[in-house]
Order: C-alpha cells, then sequence, then structure tokens
C-alpha cells in the first residue's frame, strides 16, 4: 500500500491512528471471525457481538493519535458500556478479558503486517500509547463489569428473598419494585404495567402515590408503556414530564425527568412492561440501566412463575367451585323433587341461590297469564316494608325484572353506579340498603319466559364466568320447576273443582225432584239419584254397571234407539213424552217426559249420555179427567142451547103477536117490550154458547166466503151500533181498496162484539175510532178507544171465554165475546191482536187475508 503524509509530516505507511480508522472494517471482520471461536460468544448476533467496537476502535485510534498531537483524549464510558452490555449477556469476566485480549493481537497483527520496517522511534511511541489505552479499557471494563455484577448478585438475592414464601402477585410486585428501587441509584419512581390481552394495566408502583396511580391502563402501542410493549426493545426519556408520549397523571404530577422503561418477557411473549423514573437526573448510568435490565428480566420469570401458580390455583380453586356448585345443583334438584308448589320452588331456589352466592337476598317473580304483571312469589333479604308495594307490580315497570323478560338474558350490575346509570330512580334505595351488585335472569322453559329471579350483593362483584353458568343453571332448573309446580297446581285445582262439582252435582241429584241419569257409551248406569231409582223400582246400586236392557227390558226397545241418535248425532231429544211399565209397579200404565243430551269434552269423544226423567203419570190422569168433564160441560152447554133456542123463539114469536095486537092494552105494552128485549138478549147469549161450543168442541165455528167490501161491512155495523148508542160518536176511517171473499155475517159479529167492547169500557164524551188499512195481500181493522188501560197481567187471557179483563157494571154478556171474535178471525185465516197503554188508549188489531176459503165446521186456511 503507498504511503501518505501524516500529521508529523513524515513519509510512509500509516500511522497506526489512521491504520485503525481506515482499516477498521478489515480489524472487525477479522476479530468477529476469530471471536465466534471464544466460549460463550456463538449464541450472540452479529449485531450483538460487536456492539459497541466500531466506537471503541475510534476512540482508539483518537488516544493514540495523541502522540503526535499532544492533544488529551480518552476512552469515555465505552469498555463501561461494552463491559456492562456483556454482563447483561451472561458474559463473565474471563470472557470479556478474552474478548478484548483477542482485539488487541488482531490489531497489532494487522498493522504489524501493514508497516514492515519503519521508523523505530514512532512506532515505539504509538505501540506504547495504544497499549497503555487498550489496558486501560481493559481495567475499566473489568472494574465496572466487577462492580456491577456484584451490584446485580446482591440485587437477585434481594429479589429472590423478596418472592420467597408469596406467589401472590399483588404482595410480592410491591416488594419487588422496593427492591429494585433500594438497588439503583437516581431512581425516585417505579410502576410495573401486567399485560392483560391488548390492554396493559398498572398493578404495581413504588414513588407514585397510589391515588394517582391506581387503575392507570393503556392499549399496547399507545403512550410510553405501550410503544415498549410493541417494540419489545428498551426506551428512554429525557424529560418524561413534558413528553406528549407519556399518558400516566402520575409521572406528570411528580414532575419525572429521565424515564427508562423495559419490556416483561417470557421468551417471546411480552407479558407486561417496568420503567423508572427520576425527578433530578435527565438521563440514568449505564450500570443503573443494566442493572434495572437485569432484575427486571428476572422479575418476569419470578412474575410468569407466580402467574402460572396463581392459574394453577384459580383452576383447582375453579374446579373446586365447580364441584362445589355440582353439590350444591344436586341439593337443589333433590329438594326441588320435594317441593310441588311454586311458592315452595321458589323458596328452595332463593335459599340455595344465596347461600351459594353469598347474596345478601333474592327474589322470584312470575309473569301473570296475560303478561301485563309481575308477581312476586318468594324473597329472600328484603324488609317487609320494601316488600309491601311489590307483590304485584305492573310488567313495563322500571326494574331489572323487565329487562331480563324483554332480552330473555342475564341482566349483570358489578358495581353499584352502574345500575343507578341504568336506574337513577333507585338511588336512594340502593345507597340505603347498601347494595353493592346485582343480577337478574331470565326463567324460561319450553321457550316461554315465566318471570325472572334477581340477586342483590353487598360488595362490588365481576360475575365470573363459572358463577354466571351456576345461576343460569339454578334459573333453568327453577323454570323447569316452576313449569312442573304450575302444573301440580294446576292439577290439584282441577281436582278439587272436580270434587266440588261432583259434590254439588250429587247434592244437585238428590235434592232435584226430578230423575237425573248419566250412561256410558255402551248406556251401563253410571251415576243416578234416588228419585230415578224410586221410579225404576230398584235402588242405585242395582242401576250401577247395569245397561238399561238388564233395568228396565220393557222399555228398552223403545228407549235404545233413541239413545243410538242422540250419541251418534249430538242432537238432544228434549220433552219426549214416554209411556210403559216399570218392575215399580207391573202392569201399570205409567207416563214420563223425558230429555236426553250427549255428553263429551269440548274437542274430546262422546262420554255417554245424560237424561232428565219427570214422572207424569198422575197429571196425565187429572188432565184426562179434565178434558172428561170440560168435554162433558161444553157438550151440555150445546145441547142446552140448541134446546133453548125452540121456547126462546115461541116466546119471542108470542111477544111479537101481543106487540101488534090491538087486543093489548096500552099499559100492558111496555111490559111486552120488556118480553121481547129480554129474549132477544137471551137468543144473543144462546148464540154465543153455541159458537163457543163449535169452538170448542165442533173443530171451529164455520164460515161461508163471499164477496164482499169491508168498508160496507164496517159502516153497517157502525149504524147497528150508533142505533143502541145514540150518545156516542164513532168514527170510520178508510183509504183504498177493501175488496175481498169473506163471511160478512161471521165478520159483523166479530166487529160489532168488538165495537160493544170498546164503547162498554171507554168514557162517554170519547169516541171510537174504526180504522182499515190496506197491507197488500191483507187488510186491517183497528177498533180504537181511550178508556182505560188494561193491566199487563190480563193481557195474555184476553181471549180464553168466560174471561173478562176489567170489570164492568154495564156488561151483560157471559165473557165469550173476544173468545168469538178470535175464533172467527181464525176461521178466515187471520191474526187478532191488543195493545194497552195509559199514553195510547186501547186497540183490538184483526188482520185478514183478501181471500178466505172454508165451508161449515171448517176453518178457512
Amino acid at each position: 500500500m503507498a504511503g501518505s503524509e501524516t500529521s508529523t509530516g513524515l513519509e510512509g505507511p500509516l500511522q497506526l491512528c489512521d491504520f485503525i480508522r481506515q482499516h477498521r472494517t478489515r480489524v472487525l471482520e477479522t476479530w468477529a471471525g476469530e471471536a465466534c471461536l471464544l466460549p460463550g460468544i456463538q449464541g450472540l448476533s452479529r449485531p450483538q457481538l460487536l456492539d459497541h467496537l466500531p466506537g471503541l476502535l475510534d476512540r482508539l485510534a483518537d488516544v493514540v493519535e495523541t502522540v503526535h498531537t499532544g492533544e488529551h483524549h480518552t476512552l469515555e464510558e465505552l469498555p463501561e458500556v461494552h463491559a456492562l452490555d456483556r454482563l447483561d449477556a451472561g458474559f463473565d469476566l474471563e470472557q470479556v478479558a478474552g474478548e478484548y485480549a483477542l482485539l488487541r493481537a488482531c490489531i497489532l497483527r494487522l498493522y504489524s503486517e501493514y508497516v514492515g520496517e519503519r521508523n523505530a522511534g514512532v512506532l515505539v511511541r504509538e505501540m506504547l500509547r495504544f497499549n497503555e489505552t487498550f489496558d486501560t479499557a481493559v481495567v475499566t471494563a473489568v472494574a465496572r463489569y466487577a462492580r456491577a455484577r456484584e451490584r446485580t448478585l446482591v440485587a437477585l438475592d434481594r429479589l429472590s428473598e423478596a418472592a420467597l414464601g408469596t406467589e401472590d402477585l399483588d404482595r410480592f410486585l410491591p416488594r419487588l419494585l422496593r427492591v429494585i428501587l433500594e438497588s439503583t441509584e437516581s431512581v425516585d419512581a417505579l410502576a410495573l404495567l401486567l399485560r392483560d390481552g391488548d390492554m396493559l394495566r398498572e398493578r404495581a408502583s413504588v414513588g407514585l402515590g397510589e391515588e394517582e396511580s391506581t387503575g392507570f391502563s393503556l392499549k399496547v402501542g399507545e403512550g410510553f408503556a405501550g410503544t415498549i410493549a410493541a417494540e419489545r426493545r428498551p426506551k428512554e426519556l429525557r424529560s418524561a414530564s413534558t413528553d406528549p408520549l407519556v399518558k400516566s397523571p402520575a409521572l406528570r404530577a411528580r414532575n419525572i425527568q429521565a424515564l427508562y422503561g423495559v419490556p416483561l418477557l417470557d421468551g417471546e411473549q411480552v407479558v407486561g412492561v417496568a420503567y423508572m423514573g427520576s425527578r433530578t437526573a435527565h438521563e440514568f448510568s449505564n450500570e443503573d440501566k443494566l442493572l434495572f435490565r437485569v432484575m427486571v428480566g428476572r422479575a418476569a420469570s419470578l412474575i410468569v412463575q407466580a402467574q402460572l401458580v396463581a392459574r394453577e390455583r384459580e383452576a383447582l380453586a375453579r374446579v373446586r367451585a365447580q364441584e362445589e356448585r355440582a353439590v350444591r345443583l344436586q341439593s337443589v334438584t333433590a329438594a326441588l323433587s320435594q317441593a310441588l308448589t311454586t311458592t315452595d320452588v321458589a323458596r328452595v331456589v332463593l335459599d340455595k341461590a344465596v347461600r351459594a352466592l353469598g347474596a345478601m337476598g333474592g327474589s322470584i317473580g312470575l309473569l301473570s297469564a296475560d303478561g301485563q304483571w309481575f308477581e312476586m312469589l318468594e324473597a329472600h333479604g328484603h324488609r317487609d316494608e320494601e316488600l309491601r308495594e311489590w307483590t304485584r307490580f305492573p310488567a313495563d315497570s322500571p326494574v331489572m325484572f323487565r329487562q331480563a323478560v324483554r332480552t330473555r338474558a342475564p341482566v349483570l350490575y358489578e358495581a353499584v353506579e352502574h345500575f343507578l346509570a341504568d336506574y337513577p330512580q333507585w338511588g336512594e334505595l340502593a345507597r340505603k340498603e347498601g347494595y353493592g351488585a346485582f343480577a337478574t335472569l331470565p326463567l324460561e322453559a319450553e321457550g316461554q319466559v315465566l318471570g325472572a329471579m334477581g340477586l342483590t350483593f353487598r360488595e362490588r362483584r365481576p360475575f365470573s364466568p363459572e358463577e354466571l353458568a351456576f345461576m343460569r343453571v339454578l334459573a333453568g332448573q327453577c323454570a323447569q320447576a316452576v313449569e312442573r309446580s304450575r302444573l301440580y297446581d294446576a292439577e290439584q285445582r282441577t281436582r278439587a273443582e272436580a270434587h266440588l262439582h261432583l259434590a254439588r252435582l250429587d247434592l244437585l241429584m238428590d235434592m232435584a225432584p226430578v230423575g237425573l241419569v248419566f250412561w256410558d257409551t255402551e248406556l251401563r248406569y253410571v251415576r243416578l239419584n234416588e228419585r230415578l231409582a224410586e221410579m225404576n223400582g230398584r235402588s242405585v246400586a242395582d242401576h250401577l254397571g247395569r245397561s238399561i236392557r238388564e233395568v228396565l227390558p220393557e222399555l228398552a226397545p223403545t228407549l235404545e234407539p233413541i239413545f243410538h241418535r242422540v250419541l251418534e248425532t249430538g242432537q238432544p231429544v228434549v220433552d219426549l213424552e214416554l209411556t210403559g211399565e216399570t218392575p215399580a209397579t207391573p202392569g201399570v200404565q205409567r207416563y214420563w217426559l223425558v230429555s236426553y243430551y250427549r255428553v263429551q269434552d269440548v274437542k274430546g269423544p262422546p262420554l255417554g249420555l245424560g237424561g232428565v226423567v219427570v214422572e207424569i203419570t198422575d197429571r196425565k190422569q187429572a188432565e184426562e179427567e179434565l178434558r172428561r168433564t170440560a168435554e162433558f160441560r161444553e157438550r151440555f152447554l150445546g145441547i142446552v142451547s140448541h134446546d133453548l133456542r125452540t121456547p126462546l123463539n115461541a116466546i119471542l114469536l108470542s111477544a111479537s103477536t101481543l106487540l101488534h095486537s090491538e087486543a093489548v092494552e096500552k099499559q100492558h105494552l111496555r111490559a111486552v117490550r120488556r118480553i121481547t128485549t129480554s129474549a132477544e138478549r137471551m137468543g144473543r147469549m144462546i148464540s154465543d154458547l153455541l159458537d163457543f161450543t163449535r169452538g170448542r168442541l165442533g173443530g171451529g165455528i164455520p164460515i161461508h166466503p163471499r164477496p164482499i167490501n169491508l168498508r160496507h161491512l164496517c159502516r153497517n155495523v157502525m149504524e147497528e151500533l150508533e142505533a143502541g148508542h145514540p150518545e156516542r160518536k164513532l168514527r170510520l176511517t178508510a183509504q183504498g181498496r177493501f175488496q175481498g171473499e169473506w163471511d160478512p155475517d161471521r165478520l159483523a159479529q166479530a166487529f160489532g162484539n168488538l165495537g160493544k167492547n170498546a164503547l162498554e169500557y171507554s168514557p162517554e164524551d170519547t169516541a171510537v175510532d174504526f180504522v182499515l188499512r190496506e197491507e197488500e195481500d191483507t187488510v186491517s181493522l183497528e177498533v180504537h178507544n181511550e178508556g182505560p188501560p188494561i193491566p199487563a197481567e190480563a193481557l195474555s187471557s184476553m181471549f180464553e171465554p168466560f174471561q173478562r179483563a176489567v170489570e164492568h157494571p154495564a156488561s151483560s154478556g157471559l165473557g165469550l165475546g173476544l173468545f168469538i171474535v178470535q175464533q172467527i178471525v181464525t176461521a178466515h185465516g187471520g191474526t187478532v191482536e191488543v195493545r194497552s197503554s195509559e199514553a195510547e188508549g186501547t186497540s183490538f188489531t184483526v188482520r185478514l187475508p183478501r181471500r178466505s176459503v172454508g165451508s161449515e165446521g171448517t176453518p178457512a186456511k
């Protein structure tokens, strides 16, 4: 290699200082190649191997150059840093000294090869300075290494002592930080954050103030600690209290200047971040940083070990808790198997839940059938005055029950402040009762929400997945048991109602004056009362289980077809009249009025047949006797009336002759006229009796229809009535065509009876109105008077024979007038009705078809 001019002015090969600078890369490559053969070097990466050596060579060149310049240069802290890094990497003192010896040998060998023979004086001075400098580097590195190693060993021993006897992180971590604080210089504050998923949460700190640091957390990648965790390497700040990367309010409040943080590594896994801070220094010494890294590294292993132990303990605790919960659930299941009513179920579940979970109280509310109300079934741990207003409350009330039922999911509040954020109206009660946490679960069975179960806790409570699973299982068991108990309650109610109905039925059947009976579908007697047994002439016991053919062989052929028809069609038989014989009175004809109906569930098959039997033998006999008596009386009246006509006609004929005879003196004419009038009245009465007899016995009053005008007929009737009552006013109202086929004599008789009735029962100063109306194929006649109203109870019997609704002194008939009116109208195929009131007076209305066809003895149809 060609020589060059140096700072001394000598010409020739490069001086040692310049050689080191210009051939630094060659020196480092040679050293690195040979250093790989040293013990322990193989585990270092190339950046870790070279580390601070390039800077060290530059500083060596500067110090050697002072032989020529006379200046003063030192190696500064580079040997210390290199030695501390090697200590951090686990090297011992012999390995560090071996590295330096190899480096010196490489430099001298390469330089001697380069320079060959040259000025011996300069070379000797340079070599002396080089060796002095190198020895200084070795001594410095070794001394610093030894001191740092001693501090590190002491600190690690103290860490081990701090960790000894405890695996509880909350107790161990503060001890660890205090050991580090006491082992490092210029450190005022320490904090340790552990990783939880994507978050770093502060678990321990010293010198930061508990009130300011408790609960501090940030995401990985965020802030100073988050950046260290994300980059997985140490980081240092010179003015932390003002650096925007610092997010901790405690660090800012303490005016921290120097801040140094390192990741806690478990292999390649970041388990946390530790940092130290100083209020006086702007940076930490390399030795302090190395010591901090070593101690944090040891702490990381201790923390991981403690976490593993804690996880094992938690896992063991969970297993034990699961075993305990399984035992509790078994006890719940056993207790629920004994609980029959819904109240018993609620009491069992709440007692077990409150005990198992350490709750201060609990409650179970069920939804009403319409879903509009919650009904409190059971409550534990609550004061009576608190529960008084909550025995029944609307389903939309602002409570957790509503939310649990609506969402069909658990509703959890781990702290009372979270609960009050959603339910601020319960703040006073929550503070008064000292609530800390809440849990409410829906009660769901067969896809239907039945209600909810609520639990209250005195302290804040983070609900673990295991606890939530336990509560879910408990709520599920409760819901199933409630549903089962509801069915039990319903069955008990049904049984009670059935027993009550049967008792009522037995009482009704025993008290009933008629025969009551039930048959099954095979027509066997299932139930009957004493009354029916008496009718049949057998005891109740002789009926039960027997068929109707076995009990009533004479009536079975008649009854069985009827029974089968009712069972098949479901159509009841009502008020059927039967006659026959029974074992009670053999050979005696008896009569019954019976009703039969099918018995069945709402949607089920027929269960059998029910029957109601009324004995009417006595009534039939009485009716027959009455019929014979009435027939005899009516025939007698008919015969007498017919036979009276002959002498009456003789009387009338004789009286008429006397009236026209000149031989009768004038003073006797009045007596003759009285005879005539009385005879005529007797004739009318006899005619009424004959008409009554025809109506009741002869098939109706005969009519002989022919074409007539009803208006003319009415006018003639009114004229006859006016002749007999000249002082009274009669009015006819008629518009339309009133031509038809009727019997004029019979209608004149009917209209005359209605007119005379109206005149007799109305004041003399009032009018009687006849009103004719056309109604398509019919015509009507209304006869109206202003007399006092007919009593309501008498209206239904107005047309019965020998009846008078109101007694009247002027009335001289037999009470057959309205009966005959009805018979005449009926013979024409018409109708007659009456209405009467104080405001409107009394009106009789006759409606007749325009054509009436009939013959004597046969009413018109």
